[in-house]
């Protein structure tokens, strides 16, 4: 087989072709697809996905969005590797060749090492295509956890938002709170509206001392500051002269305008 050919795919549900195409010469773009006139060195068949097995996939990969990105870049990881993907020894044994080529198994093995690095193609051989697979990952995450437990059997109560679920039950069932506005238009027609609550009166004015006591700074700064000499006293100094400061800004502020 010459080194200036490559293998190439093409794959619908159920059934794959690959053959071995020679390489265009340099500044020539290749065909994508394979020729119906050429030769094929290699043909599989493999059984499609049905609904049930779908539907286990689409699960395995919502428990993991981590792996969808991986598909979705062409890496093949986690679970899906081991849900059959891609054609079994068994599966590959049926593969047959045209006449006049003899495959030695290498080809087979050849066209799943293609299918493992192209991930989304082996679904496409599976009958699972890509916008229906996103479809069914993306209608699962949108689901409650509530219906998405009931649809694994489990019970809703015991996951995610069941518990409070079962408290808005609940709640319903001793009838409709009262909508604050209801709340409003009672205490107005009440006259209550504007009367205060009994705690209001306890809150009192307290003015602002005019010459406010400081106590002296008791922390030993001498040890935090061995070589500043009587860093304590510049320290209740400097606290002093921000009481008194603020004492005469709140004396102005509390004066009535004229």
């Amino acid at each position: 087989m010459s080194e200036r050919s490559e293998l190439r795919l093409e794959v619908a549900p159920g059934v794959v072709r690959a053959a071995w195409l020679p390489l265009p010469p340099s500044g020539k773009a290749a065909g994508k697809q394979l020729d119906k006139e050429q030769p094929n060195l290699f043909s599989l068949n493999v059984p499609v996905w049905q609904a049930g097995r779908k539907q286990e996939v689409v699960r395995c990969l919502a428990l993991s969005p981590a792996e969808v990105y991986a598909l979705l870049q062409g890496r093949l990881t986690g679970g899906l590797a081991a849900l059959d993907l891609l054609p079994t020894d068994a599966e590959l044994r049926e593969g047959t060749a045209d006449k006049g080529h003899k495959d030695d198994g290498e080809t087979a093995k050849l066209v799943r090492t293609r299918l493992a690095e192209e991930p989304m193609l082996a679904l496409s051989l599976r009958g699972f295509g890509k916008g229906e697979l996103l479809e069914g990952i993306f209608a699962l995450w949108a689901e409650p956890e509530d219906e998405a437990a009931e649809a694994e059997g489990g019970n809703p109560a015991t996951v995610g938002t069941g518990v409070l679920a079962a408290e808005l039950a609940r709640l319903e069932r001793k009838g409709p709170a009262v909508s604050s506005g209801e709340w409003l238009a009672e205490a107005a027609a009440e006259g209550s509206l504007h009367q205060p609550g009994p705690q209001f009166h306890e809150i009192a004015a307290r003015p602002f001392p005019a010459s406010p006591v400081v106590a002296p700074v008791s922390e030993g700064w001498e040890e935090l500051l061995p070589n500043t000499p009587k860093a304590r006293q510049g320290l209740t100094l400097i606290v002093q002269r921000v009481a008194q400061a603020a004492a005469r800004r709140a004396g102005k502020e509390g004066k009535p305008q004229r």
